[in-house]
């Protein structure tokens, strides 16, 4: 309903506006401005991190094709129910693979479809593990049988391994499946409580069968863990089959439209063809054909696969979070010096550019990381394919450490991007709580980071005391082949800009990973008694030291890559010496923050002085001062699109305080005006007409 104002308070108001209007600056304007005052173009640099032009395009016209679609639309996103959720997802995610399937789109726009749609449902696992699954442990004979069928989605399939009471802890697992010669099936089993299956993504309400990860006993004897495939839904009624108990374990932190659940089995009987039998298998008569030596560790290749992609997604995903946090600070003002005066932008603290341009840094560090991380796989795959899995025990190493550095990353940074949006930062319109909510998971899923810390450590150390037997380190651990005369080293900066050196940093990362490698294997020698034993008393004594190892030789191998890929780009000629000094500049932000984050690793053997250390901070600023006219641009280079942020405050147009109010009319809490409690609970105390009525 239109209400007539008064012209004389119309007059009398909007003089006092006068004033405010004069200072005030619309955010469309400032997102502008930043992106006029950048010193390279941010064009080039997406289609470098997008991998062409084209795919640029893609995404846009796939974004714009998804937010027409009925099952593709975000507008009501954050006001879904969790059923609302979970359905809304599976829709999705079926329609897209039905695109698939039907030609309609490639498999590759499948993937980016559902990755523009950010939107986990119960398919997730079945496309990321039971698929792949299939694909790496099934022999010839059941690829035939069930990949058609999953590919269909005639059946849906999840991966079931962590249980109720252990989790990373594969050898601990309880679930058994005994085998039985007089039947030739295995009897697959629930013996204790902790034994039941718990958190597998899709498998709640979802999957009809898993691929289970269970204790092979045959002939009274335990071989230890396999895969298996195993229905445990009817595939007429989606009920449970006899025997088989299921469900979803309730609501969780947040992936709530994805049903988590569990699952425990009493006496179920599975046919014998249903062990993945790629490498090991057993008879007919239950004799037991272990694989050859060389392929044992053959049935982690899904686990290494799953960690090399959460590598390559932590950085996109960090990449997220930092576009609408520096987007936001760009636009966003707060406080004048004197009145008359235009507010700051928030990005000009210095506080806030130290603490969103550093994580920029890392997005961009992860994003290179997760390419080389999947060229790694990629490269063992084809050997496995011949055989070969040398190059197994390097990438189980560098991916551990890796997924649990670079998760670690995201996650802070999440919410170090939250905290930098202030209060906006807490609304689920801002797209960072569901970012977070749905993210934070990868610091424990595929492996608990401090424990994947532990078995990257193990092998470092055994490489280190390989380099004293003879054996000379390979690999990421090559550096420790000349562990005792690193120790030798020291700091050899001498002026400040020294710092922005990529060898310097880089000689004092490895300086630091020798050093806690040698002293971790010191205490572990003192702990066992002057043995190294890397399970037992002794070794759980030491863990915080050997976590530290890894996490100090993961980020050596880290910023490494990230100084040969941008070398690499300036070799190729492919970019502008504008973009690739902006690069340049990340890599020492990248190098220098690392090193801050932990200063006193480089002051406690005096590897670096007192004096040494105080120059990192000075090239820290110096660097967020040369780097925030392009902080706008460095975002941009990211390429997303509008639709995948989802995010008021992320907008490209900078719109944000539009976004905000127009997104929150929309809640279904708004579709009355008065409110639900207004009826039940407010309108009988606030009613003047029927307050004198009510019983209290």
């Amino acid at each position: 309903m239109t209400r007539q104002v008064d012209d004389r308070l119309r007059k009398l108001a909007d003089a006092s506006s006068e004033p405010i209007l004069a200072v005030h600056v619309e955010p469309t304007e400032d997102m502008d401005a930043e992106r006029a005052r950048a010193s390279f173009d941010s064009e080039e640099l997406a289609i470098e991190l997008n991998g062409s032009r084209a795919l640029l395009e893609k995404k846009a016209e796939l974004a714009q094709a998804l937010a027409e679609s009925d099952w593709g639309d975000k507008s009501k996103r954050y006001f879904l129910s969790r059923e609302e959720e979970h359905v809304g997802g599976l829709k999705a995610a079926t329609a897209i693979w039905d695109m698939v399937r039907q030609k309609k789109i490639s498999m590759e726009d499948g993937t980016l479809m559902r990755t523009l749609l950010f939107m986990p449902g119960g398919l997730e696992l079945h496309i990321g593990m039971f698929i792949p699954a299939l694909m790496s442990q099934g022999d010839p004979e059941q690829q035939a049988k069930w990949l058609p069928m999953a590919q269909k989605l005639e059946i849906i399939g999840t991966y079931a391994q962590t249980e109720l009471g252990h989790g990373t802890f594969v050898r601990g697992l309880e679930t058994t499946a005994t085998y039985d010669p007089q039947t030739q099936h295995f009897i697959i089993h629930s013996p204790t409580l902790t034994s039941t299956k718990w958190w597998p993504g899709g498998l709640g309400k979802t999957s009809t069968h898993v691929i289970l990860m269970a204790r092979l006993f045959s002939k009274g004897k335990d071989y230890g863990m396999h895969a298996f495939i195993t229905q445990i839904r009817d595939l007429e009624t989606h009920k449970p089959l006899p025997g088989v108990t299921i469900g979803d374990i309730g609501p969780k932190f947040g992936y709530n439209g994805v049903d988590n659940g569990f699952l425990r089995f009493e006496y179920v009987p599975m046919p014998r063809e249903n062990m993945m039998m790629r490498y090991a298998k057993i008879s007919a008569e239950g004799d037991y054909m272990p694989p050859p030596p060389a392929n044992a560790k053959a049935a982690y290749a899904t686990m290494v696969y799953v960690r090399a992609t959460i590598v390559e997604d932590a950085g996109w995903i960090l990449a997220r979070a930092t576009t609408i946090a520096v987007r936001y600070n760009a636009v966003r003002r707060q406080t004048a010096a004197k009145a008359g005066e235009k507010e700051l932008q928030v990005l000009d603290y210095q506080n806030t550019n130290a603490e969103l341009m550093p994580l920029v840094a890392a997005a961009y560090a992860l994003i290179f990381m997760g390419k080389s991380g999947m060229a790694m796989y990629s490269q063992f795959e084809k050997d496995r394919d011949q055989g070969n899995f040398e190059l197994l025990p390097e990438l189980h190493a560098i991916l551990s450490g890796m997924k649990a550095v670079s998760t670690w990353t995201t996650c802070d940074g999440i919410e170090a991007c939250r905290r930098g949006c202030g209060g906006h930062g807490y609304s689920l319109l801002s797209g960072l709580p569901t970012l977070y909510a749905s993210y934070v998971q990868n610091a424990t899923w595929e492996g608990d980071n401090n424990v994947l810390c532990l078995q990257s450590a193990r092998y470092l150390l055994k490489n280190l005391l390989g380099s004293q037997s003879g054996r000379r380190p390979q690999g990421s651990a090559a550096y420790l082949g000349n562990a005792k005369a690193e120790m030798k080293n020291r700091c050899e900066v001498s002026k400040a800009k020294q710092w922005r050196e990529p060898g310097m940093q880089l000689a004092a990362l490895r300086h630091r990973a020798t050093r806690l490698c040698i002293e971790a294997a010191q205490s572990l020698m003192t702990a066992c008694g002057g043995d190294l034993q890397f399970e037992g008393p002794g070794w759980n004594s030491c863990t915080v030291d050997m976590i530290r190892v890894a996490k100090a030789h993961s980020m050596l191998v880290l910023h490494q890559n990230f100084v040969d890929a941008v070398n690499k780009l300036q070799r190729a000629g492919s970019m502008s010496s504008q973009t690739v000094t902006v690069l340049q500049r990340l890599v020492s932000l990248f190098g220098l923050t690392a090193m801050l984050k932990d200063l006193g690793d480089f002051l406690e053997d005096d590897y670096a002085s007192r004096q040494q250390a105080s120059l990192i901070r000075q090239q820290q600023y110096a660097l967020l001062r040369e780097l925030r006219p392009d902080a706008v641009a460095l975002v941009d280079s990211f390429g997303f699109e509008d639709y995948l942020l989802n995010s008021s405050l992320g907008r490209k147009d900078g719109d944000v305080y539009r976004s905000l109010l127009e997104v929150a009319q929309r809640s279904p809490f708004n579709n009355t005006e008065e409110g639900p409690a207004w009826k039940p609970v407010l309108e009988s105390r606030l009613n003047p007409k029927l307050r004198g009525s009510s019983k209290l």
